[in-house]
């Protein structure tokens, strides 16, 4: 009886040539071209010999790129009469490096009518919402939810942390009460 070979795991590149057709069947992170399997991705071949199909594990990260219906946290950087500017930095729980550029329209902001969104919302804040529109590469986020909103607020006048008291937000070092539209986990979040 003749010893089967060991296949052996290798580094490849998209387009290397993997297997012939007749030897392998394609899988995960590959193509066929001209009766070759070749890799689609950067990374290590895995053999399945039940299947006799070979893939490609690979070793690029992800892109994480915002869609409808994903959990944002962002940083508010500026505030207009309608809508608000934000820096995304966080998808579904998972720090995204460089920051996606965002929306918040006024009537994004609750379910009830908002007059003024500078008592909602103000430069510098952290806020947590859903993503809930992505055409035209615009980002549009949602804060109409009592688990949404402000998670982080700083004060106007000395720039100190805000602090939660009873559904008020006070600042520790100069005793100034502001208003924002918090979130149920304002000053809870782990951003780390």
């Amino acid at each position: 009886m003749a010893k089967k070979a060991k296949i052996e795991e290798k580094e490849v590149f998209p387009g290397e040539r993997l297997a012939v057709i007749e030897e392998y069947n394609e899988g995960e992170g590959t193509y066929q071209s001209d009766g070759e399997v070749r890799s689609a991705e950067i990374g290590v071949t895995r053999h399945d010999g039940a299947t006799r199909s070979v893939a490609v594990e690979k070793k690029t990260p992800k892109i994480i790129v915002p869609e409808e219906g994903m959990m944002a946290v962002a940083e508010v950087g500026s505030v207009a009469r309608r809508d608000a500017r934000v820096d995304i930095f966080m998808l579904d729980g998972r720090h995204i490096h460089p920051t996606y550029s965002g929306v918040i329209h006024i009537s994004d902001i609750s379910r009830d009518y908002t007059k003024n969104i500078d008592m909602a919302l103000r430069n510098g804040d952290t806020v947590k919402g859903r993503i809930v529109n992505v055409k035209n590469r615009l980002n549009q986020m949602s804060l109409a939810d009592p688990d949404f909103g402000v998670i982080y607020a700083y004060c106007s006048r000395c720039g100190g942390l805000l602090e939660s008291d009873r559904g008020r937000l006070t600042c520790p070092d100069c005793g100034r009460v502001e208003r924002r539209k918090t979130a149920r986990s304002y000053g809870k979040e782990a951003l780390v």
